[in-house]
């Protein structure tokens, strides 16, 4: 599998699709950088690679904030995702959101306030998920601080690192016809797009789609992820050999 924009991150060269080559799946763009077109205004991109923004907006109250959308969505045939962003000033209030969402989510919000959207916030380190009240999930995080936030389409759950760390199970997917009514869920349907959000002045995040070294070992984490889930294959297949086998001495 190779991204149709020429990018592959180091992690999903252990991907069963990158593997197997699927035909299917040989061109995929993946998200590799800010859309400038597709954020609120209070948001200010102040570098030509299109991954360092800034908060520009009067920051008084939550109707100032502001987020913006990577630009291209994230396909699940990769079966993992995975982005940071480090805070370069925490500003007046260090409210800050990293997370997703869907592509007709209004982007005058912080992660995870809205339906189809969840994130991780730097000021109280809580977790949003398609709601205005958040879980106390996590630490909080500051200038310097790099997060980041991923999507494991193999075990249905976004998880959230900070410095390297991994920070536990976030919400769990689901699809339209199935959920777990005792856990955190975000629904799968439609495109879901890295995002990126700020709500009081001077604050500014730089983002890294895989361009460079992550902090968080989200190599080791995919060679794991992928090395299990063709363990789980083969087993299955074994099992079906041995099952046909039963059926075949009955007959």
């Amino acid at each position: 599998m190779m991204a149709s924009n020429e990018f592959l991150p180091s992690y999903l060269y252990h991907s069963p699709i990158n593997k197997y080559k699927k035909k299917t799946y040989d061109t995929v763009s993946l998200p590799t950088h800010w859309n400038s077109a597709d954020c609120w205004p209070y948001v200010n991109i102040i570098d030509q690679d299109n991954l360092k923004v800034e908060y520009k907006g009067p920051g008084r109250t939550s109707t100032d904030a502001a987020s913006i959308r990577a630009n291209n969505p994230i396909p699940p045939e990769v079966g993992l995702y995975y982005f940071e962003i480090t805070v370069l000033d925490k500003g007046e209030g260090g409210c800050i959101g990293i997370g997703l969402c869907k592509s007709d989510v209004e982007l005058n919000i912080l992660p995870g306030w809205i339906i189809d959207t969840v994130g991780y916030h730097g000021d109280n380190g809580r977790l949003y998920c398609e709601r205005g009240t958040g879980e106390f999930f996590g630490p909080r995080y500051d200038t310097g601080d790099t997060v980041g936030c991923g999507i494991n389409f193999l075990t249905m759950e976004i998880f959230f690192t900070k410095n390297g760390i991994h920070l536990g199970k976030g919400p769990f997917l689901y699809f339209e016809t199935f959920s777990y009514d005792d856990l955190i869920q975000y629904k799968i349907y439609g495109d879901m797009y890295p995002m990126s959000g700020m709500a009081t002045k001077g604050e500014s995040i730089i983002a890294n789609f895989g361009m460079k070294p992550f902090m968080f070992d989200i190599d080791n984490y995919a060679k794991v992820l992928f090395s299990d889930a063709e363990l789980k294959r083969e087993l299955e297949k074994e099992t079906f050999k041995i099952l046909e086998s039963i059926d075949t001495e009955e007959i």
